[in-house]
């Protein structure tokens, strides 16, 4: 399920935060917000949606500080002179 972050304010997402990270250690996690109830049953989806969930609020957070992250772009030799 994707959670769609537009529509929590911010409030709402660390009230999220917080309730994912002190359920985490029970391995299944849910929280509910707008009449709705997602449930994690993995550790790793648990851990995915914590990280989502600190991601957007930094995001966030640097927004409103007028702050923006750049993007790094690996790039990879694509055959040409020298390349073997």
């Amino acid at each position: 399920m994707i959670i769609r972050f537009r529509s929590f304010s911010d409030s709402q997402l660390q009230e999220m935060l917080d309730s994912l990270v002190e359920q985490q250690v029970s391995g299944v996690a849910s929280i509910s917000q707008n009449g709705e109830t997602i449930t994690f049953s993995t550790p790793e989806k648990i851990e995915r949606a914590i990280q989502a969930l600190e991601r957007e609020i930094t995001r966030r957070e640097d927004a409103a500080a007028g702050r923006t992250r750049r993007r790094s772009y690996v790039s990879y030799p694509t055959g040409g002179k020298g390349w073997h």
